[in-house]
């Protein structure tokens, strides 16, 4: 899990780690972190109008998210955020130094991976992030194979996290769905 160099913004240092989580844990995560470091969050919903909004310090996340849904991301940094973004790629642009996490639902067809990711130019602050998330992973299983449906080529990804709540829907038979494309993870523990 250690940050590398971004080759589109050579300043910059990028980490990010694959996963898969429900939305729910994915909150509580974040929840937690903010209580737990201070920590300021904004929530978005790209769908139907994209829409930013703060969570204040000590403020309860999942009451926001509820009166936003459907969220998409959540961003926390250790400064106030200005929300005043027409979309998220600014949103992140503004506010650098910025972790975030999206929010993938379960549907029809499964549950698709999504990462904690952040992309910023203070290596200190990026480290911290990694600490962090180095905790929380701590708790979580890892190892996947990534199956193309159509072929049945296996791929090994060592580096592929899932939370016990994924686990337990894919042990349920929910698919694993790579974040984009066709590919579908079977956990290496539930092998």
């Amino acid at each position: 899990m250690p940050a590398e160099p971004n080759p589109f913004y050579p300043e910059m240092m990028h980490f990010a780690l694959p996963l898969h989580a429900t939305r729910e844990e994915l909150i509580e995560i974040a929840a937690r972190w903010a209580a737990d470091h201070e920590l300021h969050v904004s929530i978005e919903r790209f769908f139907p109008d994209y829409l930013v909004g703060a969570v204040p310090v000590g403020g309860d996340l999942e009451a926001a998210i509820a009166e936003l849904e459907p969220v998409r991301r959540i961003c926390l940094r250790q400064s106030p955020f200005d929300i005043v973004a027409i979309n998220q790629i600014q949103h992140v642009s503004m506010n650098a130094q910025s972790f975030t996490m999206v929010l993938e639902p379960v549907s029809d067809d499964g549950l698709r991976a999504t990462a904690l990711t952040s992309k910023m130019g203070d290596e200190d602050a990026l480290r911290w992030w990694v600490g962090l998330v180095r905790e929380t992973a701590e708790d979580m299983h890892r190892g996947a194979w990534a199956v193309d449906p159509q072929s049945g080529r296996r791929l090994y990804i060592s580096e592929h996290w899932h939370t016990q709540g994924a686990h337990d829907l894919a042990a349920a038979g929910v698919p694993m769905l790579a974040s984009n494309g066709s590919a579908v993870f079977e956990f290496d523990d539930l092998a």
